[in-house]
């Protein structure tokens, strides 16, 4: 309960407030927020706004000169320990929490900001009360979170559902976001729904795989170029910034990217301009940008490898997405998802898997991760005869994996992806880190490197950070 300050005089200062907020009540009235003042050393409400009045379901003129608990007490209960913090501290509060339920059992949220009003001294008290409504933003939260799939991201474990939400929170902003993932975890799959939530999902989504591009055809195709520029250039030609003009820019495996692009891309990121190549010219650019890596930036900005001041821009907002092996129970609805898209493809009509084939599949350590999961899918659907896919319609690797869920020693390694070949081989040789590096005919030292750099634990799975 507010203790009651010893009432004073009104000083001039309290009449000069209150006279500037009834000037100003036009703005305050079109404010999405609510706005209270109180100026009374009883804690009376000298002036409100019409957002407050349609957040209480009162008239204004039945707000004003009421004691701040007897109109605020039954809906927002929290709300008078606020204030009373905020006296008692004389301290304001900034984004506060209160939630609580209506007469008809919806519920509500609301941030809560405080200020104290300095040049009004005590025992008087001045205090200026803001409430931001952000129930809708509160209540997708919260479906997000019972949701088994988001977009066409597929997944009811709780890493794949605390992302949901913050997909869902960040969906309303321009923000720069990080995805972090290992291979196959499906980082352009985030990234497209982050676009397709957002105000820009009318525009261009424009992904650029960074790994694929040679250094010296970088800048070309970022920024484009115009004709005679160089050999070859016949005709004028728009970057893909250009091309993703209102929309988004997907820049994948962002750190594979030389130093002197990643200053070229950090200067255009501050000025939201691009310069294409032979031209003098320089185009404004409004782009969102969303990027992604398997690498671990901060180990690469340790090494000298990436730029810090890039590195900070681009992870404004992180998401770090987690291997399969880490959501295992994912693992049977997405087979059941490939199933359905590989029955729509091919005509058939598979049911399912093999209760057999599903415990395997369930224990093996998917070092590809999802992507690896939809391709030995695809290979079981194409092999099988029945209605079910059967464990020996599988991959030998899946077929023949241990008990513990590794697979045999690779007779060959001739896969492309250098991270998902050392998970691989560390897999088969139960993470004896000599071992591996002798398949793979590696310095020892070199694949430690190489497993830092990759986030890759002895144990198989993603080095810590704490």
């Amino acid at each position: 309960m507010i203790n009651k300050i010893k009432k004073t005089t009104p000083s001039t200062a309290l009449s000069e407030y209150t006279r500037k907020f009834d000037e100003l009540r036009t703005v305050f009235d079109s404010l999405p927020d609510g706005v209270v003042a109180i100026l009374d050393s009883d804690l009376n409400i000298a002036a409100a706004n019409e957002a407050i009045a349609e957040m209480l379901l009162l008239p204004v003129n039945k707000i004003i000169g009421k004691k701040i608990k007897d109109v605020f007490e039954k809906k927002f209960p929290n709300l008078i320990d606020v204030i009373q913090q905020t006296i008692d501290l004389h301290k304001g509060v900034r984004n506060y929490t209160i939630e609580g339920f209506s007469p008809s059992g919806e519920t509500y949220s609301y941030l809560v900001s405080t200020a104290i009003i300095e040049e009004i001294l005590a025992p008087t008290v001045g205090i200026v009360l803001i409430l931001h409504d952000i129930s809708e933003i509160t209540q997708l939260r919260k479906l997000a979170f019972q949701m088994d799939r988001y977009n066409e991201i597929i997944g009811k474990s709780e890493q794949m559902k605390k992302i949901y939400s913050l997909i869902e929170t960040i969906s309303s902003y321009d923000t720069a976001v990080l995805i972090l993932g290992e291979t196959g975890t499906g980082k352009e799959l985030i990234a497209r729904t982050i676009h397709n939530v957002s105000d820009r999902k009318n525009k261009p989504f424009v992904p650029v795989n960074c790994s694929a591009l040679q250094d010296n055809l970088v800048e070309s195709e970022l920024y484009g170029y115009v004709k005679g520029a160089f050999t070859g250039a016949a005709s004028n030609r728009l970057g893909r910034f250009a091309v993703a003009n209102g929309g988004t820019l997907f820049l994948d495996e962002i750190g594979t990217l030389s130093l002197h692009v990643q200053a070229k891309l950090l200067r255009v990121l501050q000025e939201k301009v691009v310069e294409p190549l032979g031209s003098s010219q320089r185009f404004p650019v409004n782009v969102r940008i969303l990027s992604a890596t398997n690498r671990d930036l901060a180990e690469l900005v340790a090494r000298g490898e990436f730029r810090d001041d890039l590195y900070y821009r681009l992870k404004v907002i992180q998401i770090e997405l987690p291997p399969l092996r880490e959501r295992r129970d994912d693992i049977p609805m997405l087979m059941n998802f490939f199933i359905n898209r590989l029955n729509r493809y091919y005509k058939k009509n598979i049911i399912g898997v093999a209760a057999q084939a599903e415990e395997v599949l369930t224990n093996y350590p998917w070092p590809g991760n999802v992507r690896e999961l939809e391709n030995a899918t695809e290979h079981a659907f194409v092999l099988a005869r029945g209605a079910l896919l059967e464990l020996k319609h599988f991959p030998p690797e899946i077929r023949h994996c241990d008990e513990e869920g590794a697979p045999p020693p690779p007779v060959k390694i001739d896969l492309d992806d250098e991270e998902e070949t050392i998970r691989k081989t560390l897999l088969s040789v139960k993470g004896n880190v000599n071992k591996a590096a002798v398949i793979l005919d590696m310095h020892r030292s070199s694949l430690w490197r190489k497993m830092r750099e990759f986030r890759i634990a002895k144990g198989f799975g993603k080095q810590s950070h704490k």
